[in-house]
C-alpha cells in the first residue's frame, strides 16, 4: 500500500446501528460490515467508531450530512454524526459530509435513481458484495440488514466522484 493513498472510513448510522466501509484505495475494500446494537445506544456505537479509527487509522472519514433539508434521520442519528465528527477533529482526521441528495445526484449520472439501483451499481464496481445485496424492498418491509454497508459505500463513491 502506498503511503500517499488515502484510507477512507465511511460511516453510515441508521436505525439498527452503523454501516461501515474502510477503503484502502478507491477500488479496494479493506473491511466492511454492520454494527448492530441492542438496545440502540449512541455511546456504544461511538465506542466502536473510536476502535475503528484506532485500528484502520483513516486519513479521512465520511458521514452523511444530517443537516440537509433532504435528511430524514432521527435526532439520535444526527447527534451520533455530530459525535463522530467531534471525535474525528480530536484525532485530527478530516471529515466530509454528503447529503442523501448529493448521493442520489452522483449515482443518477450512472443511471441509478432508487436505492436498489444504487446497490446494483455498487455491485458492478465491487462484485464481492453481491452476496450481501438486499432484495427489492416492498413498502411494508423493513430495510435489509446489510443496506447500511451499501449506504456507507455510496458515501465513499460520492466523495470520490465529487472530489476528482
Amino acid at each position: 500500500m502506498k503511503n500517499n493513498m488515502p484510507i477512507v472510513l465511511a460511516l453510515y448510522p441508521n436505525a439498527r446501528g452503523l454501516g461501515y466501509v474502510c477503503l484502502e484505495n478507491p477500488k479496494k475494500i479493506r473491511d466492511s460490515g454492520m454494527v448492530q446494537v441492542f438496545p440502540i445506544s449512541n455511546d456504544r456505537i461511538l465506542k466502536r467508531v473510536v476502535k475503528f479509527a484506532d485500528f484502520f487509522k483513516p486519513t479521512l472519514i465520511l458521514v452523511q450530512d444530517c443537516d440537509s433539508s433532504y435528511s430524514r434521520h432521527s435526532k439520535r442519528v444526527a447527534r451520533l454524526v455530530e459525535d463522530i465528527t467531534k471525535h474525528a477533529k480530536e484525532i485530527k482526521v478530516p471529515v466530509y459530509q454528503y447529503s442523501r441528495q448529493q448521493i442520489r445526484d452522483t449515482f443518477e449520472v450512472f443511471g441509478a435513481k432508487s436505492k436498489h439501483e444504487i446497490v446494483q451499481q455498487i455491485i458492478k464496481w465491487f462484485p464481492q458484495l453481491e452476496p450481501l445485496a438486499p432484495k427489492i424492498r416492498k413498502s411494508w418491509m423493513a430495510e435489509d440488514y446489510s443496506m447500511g454497508i451499501f449506504d456507507a459505500l455510496s458515501l465513499a463513491v460520492t466523495h470520490q466522484y465529487l472530489t476528482e
